[in-house]
């Protein structure tokens, strides 16, 4: 018999609430934007000689009075909702390609596998793949060469 999902409480708790109260923040930002019609028709978008990407910075940092055609915020809020759309992405994609073993974490480079282990000393290198024989062994320490 299968049980319903349980609500744990703890730790857990606090992030899920930051989460939806993010995601709450931003809908209202998406609610209360207004998306004004921007084409050409509409007599609002920009013209060939003036620069979107200047128009944009001006807008955010509040530099009304260098901008040419003004009414770039609701553009300005569009590309502030995706930066904090992919931002978000991207932190969860880490946390989700974080290695764990017996619940502690796994540096990416680590090498602490049988094969590292260096608890013989260090052995010499065979060139062709193969083991060493008895008499290579012997010229290992460089005195029969």
């Amino acid at each position: 018999m299968t049980t319903g999902p349980k609500l744990r409480l703890g730790k857990t708790l606090i992030p899920g609430l930051l989460a939806i109260g993010l995601f709450g923040v931003m809908a209202l930002i998406a609610l209360n934007a207004t998306f004004e019609p921007m084409t050409q028709a509409a007599g609002a978008g920009f013209p060939d000689d003036v620069s979107i990407t200047a128009e944009l910075g001006y807008a955010l940092f509040g530099f009304d009075s260098l901008q040419e055609i003004g009414g770039t915020e609701p553009f300005l809020a569009a590309v502030l909702l995706v930066a904090i759309a992919l931002d978000a992405a991207l932190d969860a994609s880490l946390v989700l390609a974080k290695r764990e073993e017996g619940g502690e974490p796994v540096a990416a480079l680590s090498s602490t596998g049988a094969a590292s282990s260096s608890s013989g000393g260090a052995e010499p290198a065979v060139a062709d793949g193969g083991e060493q024989s008895d008499s290579e062994t012997a010229d290992t320490d460089g005195e029969n060469r």
